[in-house]
């Protein structure tokens, strides 16, 4: 079992190895220079909690080429415990310099859809008012129709039965009934400490989509332990990954944050069914052919 310090040396040395410098490997992870610096001299004091600890470590050793679960493994007793479910505040990230966020305030939020609602509500009424006066119209029409084009006094004429050859050939121009199409099923199954269950039935080919409303850790694993998203790390606001599910038997996602992450399976949305900032969502997959 390694310590924290020579775990840092060990990342250290891959970096160096790698040709990166803390500023590369700042541009490539997205986490700040200190926090990096810190992984590599052991000093994990800094860091704003246990589960950023972890996950900084392994998008870490993803960036240099080491494996970052077998290195946590190795000193996992050293490492400090999991986040409880209160909220930790997220880390600041680098961001390019020439990047900006243009923010609205309230109150021009508020000048740019009042008219629009105003505008929506007069739409409303006069469609109101043209559908009150075409409603009395019709009722007067109809109050007085002659009773003649009521069929009031119209002679009664029997139909004429259809002859054999015509009922034939209506029976064979009639379309035949377009079999039911296997439709989607998603069934929670269990739910046990931070893992959530579900199973789906549905087409063969199966996407979940994964979209971020703020910074939070994400990795999907299939049944084989193999990535699907891009790669496991912290997806920050606005991003959103779909992945094609089509030769899945199952599927593992681990969420840092759950509050800012929707997991939506083919159109439908996957319900979380307890309030743990960090869990696990488990989908198994049947193709209905």
């Amino acid at each position: 079992m390694i310590g924290l310090n020579e775990l840092g040396t060990r990342l250290k040395q891959a970096r160096i190895a790698k040709g990166f410098s803390l500023e590369d490997l700042q541009d490539l992870t997205k986490i700040q220079k200190r926090y990096l610096a810190g992984i590599e001299d052991g000093n994990h004091s800094m860091m704003p909690g246990a589960f950023y600890v972890r996950a900084f470590i392994k998008q870490y050793a993803a960036a240099v080429g080491l494996n970052g679960e077998e290195l946590l493994d190795q000193f996992q007793t050293q490492m400090p415990a999991n986040d409880t479910v209160e909220k930790t505040q997220m880390p600041e990230t680098y961001t390019s310099r020439s990047r900006s966020v243009a923010r609205t305030a309230p109150s021009e939020t508020y000048a740019d859809i009042i008219p629009k609602v105003l505008v929506a509500l007069f739409i409303v009424l006069i469609l109101a008012v043209s559908w009150y006066f075409y409603s009395a119209s019709t009722n007067r029409d109809s109050a007085n129709r002659p009773a003649e084009e009521e069929g009031v006094g119209v002679p009664y004429e029997e139909p004429v039965p259809a002859t054999p050859e015509e009922t034939e050939e209506a029976a064979v121009e009639e379309p035949a009934e377009k079999p039911a199409e296997p439709t989607s099923v998603l069934s929670l199954k269990e739910t046990k400490g931070e893992t959530t269950t579900y199973t789906w039935q549905g087409t063969a080919n199966p996407q979940l989509e994964i979209v971020a409303d703020g910074p939070s850790w994400i990795a999907a694993t299939d049944q084989n332990q193999q990535e699907l998203t891009s790669k496991a790390r912290v997806m920050q606001a606005g991003e959103k990954e779909t992945l094609d599910l089509a030769e899945v038997e199952r599927v593992h996602v681990r969420i840092g944050e759950y509050t800012n992450i929707t997991l939506t399976m083919n159109g439908e949305n996957i319900e979380y069914t307890q309030p743990l900032q960090t869990q696990n969502i488990v989908i198994q997959l049947t193709n209905v052919e």
